[in-house]
């Protein structure tokens, strides 16, 4: 299946989700004392502002995908890391600013998950699809260069197909 080819889900936001994104961005960043270029971080070229922005459409890309599952009183989290899904029981919400952008998996993204990938930037977001985090974590999509997995959107399952799949119920 061809990029142009999946079906994409437009998710926009409210001014206040944005204000809530922007909000939750600068708490991620401040309650971590985190700075734009630590260790680990692929992009330290951001500055300290560009990094919180960043961090807010990681947040309206959750809120977004929280919109598209009808969740209403979703609440983003600050410092949860890796130890609680982004939605529900086990869905982390990966976002890139990149339209034709990769689903990229961390080594420390649990093997259990659903990743969802979302483009876009405020207040317009569009979710790409899906795909279990076991099946994302195989030699295709290993980036050597990058120590991670890349997934490629034509690699990735429809959202619509995530709504009648049994890792819905399980999920949400």
């Amino acid at each position: 299946m061809a990029l142009r080819d999946l079906p994409i889900i437009r998710v926009t936001l409210n001014y206040q989700e944005e204000e809530d994104a922007h909000t939750l961005g600068f708490k991620r960043a401040t309650e971590q004392k985190s700075v734009a270029n630590y260790s680990t971080r692929k992009n330290k070229g951001l500055n300290y502002h560009e990094y919180i922005a960043e961090l807010a459409e990681s947040v309206g890309s959750e809120i977004a995908t929280a919109k598209f599952f009808g969740i209403e009183d979703f609440k983003p989290t600050v410092n949860t890391f890796k130890n609680q899904a982004d939605i529900g029981s086990n869905i982390e919400v990966k976002w890139t600013k990149w339209r034709d952008g990769h689903l990229v998996i961390g080594q420390s993204d649990r093997n259990n998950d659903i990743a969802i990938l979302v483009t876009g930037k405020t207040p317009e977001y569009f979710l790409v699809g899906w795909i279990p985090i076991s099946h994302a974590k195989v030699r295709q999509h290993w980036s050597a260069s990058n120590s991670n997995w890349w997934v490629n959107q034509e690699h990735l399952r429809p959202m619509q197909d995530f709504l009648a799949s049994d890792y819905a119920s399980a999920s949400l």
